[in-house]
């Protein structure tokens, strides 16, 4: 997949007290914008399933993969925590 992309964005995480505000949209609409005139055709959005992630496709973005990583940390019963990450596409 590397070569179908020529930027990325590698999460984007926003304070708890802070979301729901329209930041995180406004920072992406910019962050696209900027990218669009450094001649970026198509971004790629690393994301998890820890955050809004739905913010993406309300902005066009597609979903070109998913899949569960292990993040090395323990639970409370020492089990591995496991989460979804995906990857986003934004054409530009």
């Amino acid at each position: 997949m590397k070569n179908n992309f020529d930027g990325e964005v590698s999460i984007l995480i926003l304070d708890k007290k802070y979301r729901g505000k329209g930041i995180g949209k406004k920072l992406l609409t910019e962050l696209f914008v900027l990218a669009q005139k450094d001649n970026i055709k198509n971004l790629q959005i690393l994301t998890d399933e820890s955050c809004n992630y739905s913010i993406y496709e309300n902005l066009g973005c597609i979903k070109v993969y998913e899949t569960v990583v292990e993040n090395k940390e323990y639970d409370k019963l020492e089990n591995i925590v496991t989460e979804k990450a995906f990857i986003y596409k934004k054409e530009l």
